[in-house]
């Protein structure tokens, strides 16, 4: 069970150093509805291929914890 911990929290580290869904599937060689079923998960939106995220719907308290969150 430890193994499927550390693989969610590699992917939630990737996330919060702005890799989006496709990157962290790349770089961990799975498949991209994994990632984006954890991502889905932790409440978040997808990082765009752009780089930016989405913040219209997050709240206030969850934007300061991404921003925090090196």
């Amino acid at each position: 069970m430890s193994g499927i911990k550390d693989f969610l929290y590699d992917i939630e580290q990737l996330y919060i150093e702005g890799f989006n869904s496709r990157a962290i599937a790349e770089e961990l060689g799975c498949p991209l509805e994994i990632v984006q079923d954890a991502i889905r998960e932790m409440n978040v939106e997808d990082v765009s291929d752009y780089g930016f995220v989405d913040v219209s719907n997050m709240s206030d308290a969850d934007i300061k914890y991404m921003l925090n969150s090196d």
